[in-house]
């Protein structure tokens, strides 16, 4: 029985061309996550910490148009402490000695960027695990039926050539096992090649995004948030306390001075304007008409 005997065999071809199917569905759809990936990573390895507070927008609209990462994304938005004051311009971020973030993560990035999210969930990653297992079922599968067919095929009738129906019962017996051996082996090495198509198409680039978030967002715990919570409380509570004493003294000078800015140049004119008066009465009558009245 020669090799190309053994290949062309229906049951042998039959696993093998199973094999290079489910490679080719492996492949697929690992290009595909690979591809989708190695976009976002891209975009994220060219922001930089300083700038994440005033790009965030262009960020949250990436993020939000890609399919692939938008639910993922809105989860994660939910995580972040956004502060009162964002940088505005970039000279003012370029300026600063320390690149820190002005986005502040609470939960980890791992927790909402991780294999689950990014790869087993985007793919049908459950029948690809079990692939190698079917590959291996097919094996005694064949095997089996291939011994039933052969022993059915015996006829030890005087008419027949006992010799010819041995050696066809032991060739079939050795297809049935090289069913077997064809079907483990070809598992084993299924498991071999998606192992490596999996580290390098899509572990490493999951990992790297991980990595950029985890540059670009600072994260802080809640204890420590509630802590500054509170400081800056107490920072604004004494500051409104003093507001609230000094008020009553400002008051009272803005009035004082408000009276001695307007009211009494009103005053000092109206005494000049008598005297003014008074003196041209004086002047026509010969004596004080205020005097005369009374």
């Amino acid at each position: 029985m020669t090799v190309f005997n053994i290949l062309f065999e229906p049951a042998i071809l039959i696993i093998i061309s199973v094999f290079f199917c489910f490679t080719f569905i492996v492949l697929a759809n690992y290009a595909y996550v690979e591809a989708k990936l190695r976009k976002v990573w891209k975009y994220l390895k060219n922001l930089e910490k300083k700038e994440i507070s005033y790009r965030f927008a262009q960020l949250d609209e990436f993020m939000s148009s890609e399919n692939y990462t938008n639910i993922i994304w809105e989860d994660f938005k939910k995580a972040l402490i956004f502060p009162e004051k964002l940088y505005l311009s970039t000279h003012s971020s370029k300026n600063s000695s320390e690149a820190q973030s002005d986005v502040y993560l609470t939960i980890d990035a791992s927790y909402f960027f991780n294999e689950e999210s990014l790869v087993t969930s985007k793919i049908n990653y459950k029948f690809i695990q079990i692939m190698p297992t079917i590959l291996t079922g097919l094996g005694p599968f064949f095997t089996f039926l291939k011994m039933a067919i052969a022993f059915t095929a015996i006829n030890f009738s005087a008419d027949v050539n006992v010799a010819d129906t041995l050696n066809s019962l032991i060739g079939n017996i050795q297809i049935a096992a090289l069913c077997s051996v064809f079907a483990v082996g070809l598992s084993l090495l299924f498991m071999f090649i998606e192992k490596i198509m999996y580290n390098g198409m899509c572990k490493k680039h999951y990992i790297n995004i991980q990595k950029e978030f985890v540059r670009l967002f600072d994260v802080v715990t809640s204890e420590k948030f509630l802590i500054d919570l509170v400081k800056e409380s107490k920072i604004q509570n004494n500051n409104n306390e003093k507001l609230l004493k000094s008020m009553p003294a400002d008051f009272a000078k803005a009035v004082a001075a408000s009276i001695g800015e307007t009211t009494t140049p009103y005053l000092e004119n109206i005494l000049y304007s008598l005297n003014k008066l008074n003196e041209s009465f004086n002047k026509g009558n010969g004596g004080d008409v205020v005097d005369k009245l009374f």
